[in-house]
């Protein structure tokens, strides 16, 4: 009954779900793999964790990381590289993988990529990625890239948060003055650790003249001592 519609990757679960409660775990990876095979879509990550924790729990871990590796080729994204990294290190042949893996996301999903990067704390490459010109990070992937940044090359980090500062205050609305004033109060410290205060100084001033005809923005400012 479970498998009569097996048009997607949930049917497909819902039936290697059902061999799992029968006890039959070789039906449910068969299933599993079948529909890792036979459908498309995001929901086919369930049916790739639903191998892996059969393959797993039978310590198959040749066999996890051949299937995360198949999930990451499939579908480039740094989840499904975060899936091969936690199998090949609990199988100890991460050292192998992280280099086709790397390169495989760089040249499939650059954002992803970035997002790789950060996430082992390889900020260097990270930030190569990001300059690069081809990628198209979106706001909240450059600030914490920037904060990432922010330790070892404070100067790079500032003018993140100018440029940060400078999209949000497209708007128009208290909101968007707050995130403004957060990300001026992060380039200020940027701007002190880099010995560049006198720039953004300058920044200051410039931007306090595009803005004069917004009050509430410039009672922001001086509250916040900004000036």
């Amino acid at each position: 009954l479970l498998g009569r519609d097996l048009s997607s990757p949930y049917q497909f679960a819902r039936v290697a779900e059902a061999m799992v409660e029968l006890g039959l775990t070789d039906d449910a990876l068969a299933w599993a793999r079948r529909g890792i095979a036979e459908t498309t879509g995001w929901q086919v990550a369930k049916l790739y964790d639903l191998a892996a924790d059969l393959l797993g729990d039978e310590h198959d871990l040749d066999g996890v990381v051949d299937l995360r590796r198949h999930h990451l080729e499939r579908l480039p994204s740094a989840s499904t590289y975060a899936g091969l990294q936690a199998a090949a290190r609990t199988n100890g042949t991460w050292d192998v993988e992280i280099g086709p893996a790397r390169t495989l996301l760089a040249e499939r999903d650059l954002v992803g990529f970035v997002d790789a990067l950060l996430a082992d704390e390889a900020t260097d490459e990270a930030w190569a990625a990001a300059t690069s010109g081809d990628s198209e990070l979106s706001s909240a992937q450059w600030l914490r890239l920037a904060e990432a940044r922010e330790p070892t090359e404070p100067a790079d980090a500032m003018a993140v948060y100018l440029r940060l500062a400078d999209e949000v205050l497209g708007r128009a609305n208290k909101r968007a003055y707050r995130d403004a004033i957060r990300l001026l109060k992060a380039a200020r410290r940027a701007a002190t650790a880099a010995d560049r205060l006198d720039r953004f100084g300058d920044y200051l001033t410039g931007l306090r003249e595009r803005n004069r005809r917004r009050p509430s923005f410039m009672a922001m400012l001086d509250k916040a001592g900004l000036r």
